[in-house]
């Protein structure tokens, strides 16, 4: 269920993956590549929902969600996304504020939501969304309901992706 998690592609997209990651992750960082890919392989066929799944022992991760999603408030969810994976070894409370700075977000806002920890309850919906569902680490990915574990090759998404798009031009031909 993507639910109001950060989209990007098409509502109506054939190929849904539903990401569950982690700001401070380096596996999570090393999947982005292939969910790339797989838009650019595929336009106008994919659309990609972001749900956080922050680990307990990186202790910047939870901060860097929050972030994002203040950022996402503001209609710069992406653009925060990229800037934390290209800094993951730089997430500190100051860092996360000259980030936001940085992308032209309203820092009264930011630091609102920062302060009040706005959307903590919707992380932790995510996690517990991502555990009902068997997510145990991070990267976790969800094409089309299948599961696949970890910071995979592009191969691997293109294979799902490959048989999900034959599925649906089967069952169009079927409904002709």
């Amino acid at each position: 269920d993507v639910g109001n998690a950060p989209t990007r592609g098409p509502k109506n997209a054939p190929l849904t993956v539903v990401l569950f990651s982690d700001f401070q992750c380096p596996f999570c960082s090393r999947v982005e590549p292939s969910i790339t890919e797989l838009e650019k392989t595929y336009p106008c066929k994919v659309r990609v929902a972001w749900k956080n799944f922050p680990l307990s022992f990186h202790n910047n991760a939870k901060p860097a969600a929050e972030a994002a999603m203040a950022a996402n408030e503001q209609g710069k969810f992406w653009q925060m996304h990229e800037i934390l994976f290209k800094n993951q070894q730089a997430l500190s409370a100051a860092d996360l504020e000259k980030y936001a700075k940085e992308i032209g977000l309203d820092m009264g806002k930011f630091k609102a939501a920062m302060d009040s920890h706005k959307f903590a309850a919707q992380i932790d919906a995510d996690m517990k969304q991502g555990s009902s569902v068997g997510v145990q680490g991070t990267p976790a990915s969800f094409v089309n309901g299948h599961f696949i574990n970890g910071a995979q090759p592009f191969d691997a998404f293109k294979k799902i992706a490959e048989e999900e798009l034959a599925k649906g031009a089967k069952g169009k031909k079927a409904a002709k």
